[in-house]
């Protein structure tokens, strides 16, 4: 019953090769948000974070998808030759398709390939928890730890 007050499709393109990925990191962010659960309360509040941590990912993932395949299949025109040019220059140059051919550290391209395949699903869940999840939980009054039990031992020496 709760499932029906949120929508978790996330549509990709025919033949995506991100929409295998989206799935597996979907299943990573519900594993880890409920893996806090104690309580039925809590449901709607992970399903609602589930929906504010995955759908801005999806989305960028499935609008790089789009640029990179149009990108590589675009047809013959000024803006194909304007790539392909580019390309043989860094070619050329001794220089990789993701390498930057100025003085920067990084290319477009490398910076999105890392936003794509440098995510960590779980890591993000984690942040969300931490910032958002224990935070209401505590204002509920609920006592929340971390799980990580901590011993300071104090020695003086003269």
């Amino acid at each position: 019953m709760v499932m029906r007050q949120f929508s978790f499709v996330t549509p990709h393109q025919p033949g995506s090769i991100q929409a295998i990925a989206m799935t597996i990191e979907d299943a990573a962010v519900l594993a880890k948000l409920f893996s806090h659960l104690r309580t039925e309360e809590q449901i709607s509040s992970f399903l609602w974070a589930f929906q504010d941590l995955r759908q801005p990912r999806c989305n960028s993932v499935m609008q790089k998808e789009v640029g990179m395949m149009w990108y590589l299949t675009m047809p013959e025109g000024e803006q194909q030759r304007m790539r392909d040019e580019t390309m043989r220059a860094k070619h050329d140059a001794g220089l990789g398709v993701l390498q930057a051919s100025d003085e920067s550290e990084e290319s477009p391209e490398w910076v999105e390939v890392k936003e794509v395949f440098a995510y960590d699903a779980e890591d993000e869940a984690d942040n969300w928890w931490v910032e958002w999840g224990m935070l209401r939980e505590r204002s509920r009054g609920v006592d929340v730890s971390l799980g990580i039990p901590i011993q300071v031992e104090q020695t003086v020496s003269d």
